[in-house]
């Protein structure tokens, strides 16, 4: 089964909530503590403190857009494969400031 550990009204998590929607699949939530020292699930498996947080089977994925990009590659359909690509292009892609 799919767990996502979010905070309660993150935006990042409805959006991951959404995809799990489009995809399909059934999932658990765990809420996780505002106060990010208190996040110990969280930070002792990802090694950092941020949600939202996807567990599926063995499978631990953090920040939102990597969470959907691996749920349509996982659970999508050829529409949501190529889109999962276009993120993954976009997560390589260097944000330029000047």
């Amino acid at each position: 089964m799919i767990t996502l550990l979010q905070l309660r009204k993150c935006p990042w998590a409805a959006a991951v909530r959404q995809t799990l929607a489009n995809v399909d699949q059934d999932y658990g939530v765990v809420q996780v503590p505002y106060d990010r020292s208190l996040r110990h699930q969280v930070i002792e498996m990802t090694g950092q403190d941020k949600t939202p947080v996807l567990i599926d089977g063995d499978t631990v994925i953090w920040e939102s857009r990597r969470i959907v990009a691996y749920l349509y590659e996982t659970y999508g359909d050829r529409r949501q494969h190529e889109r999962a690509q276009e993120i993954r292009q976009e997560l390589r892609t260097p944000i330029v400031t000047s």
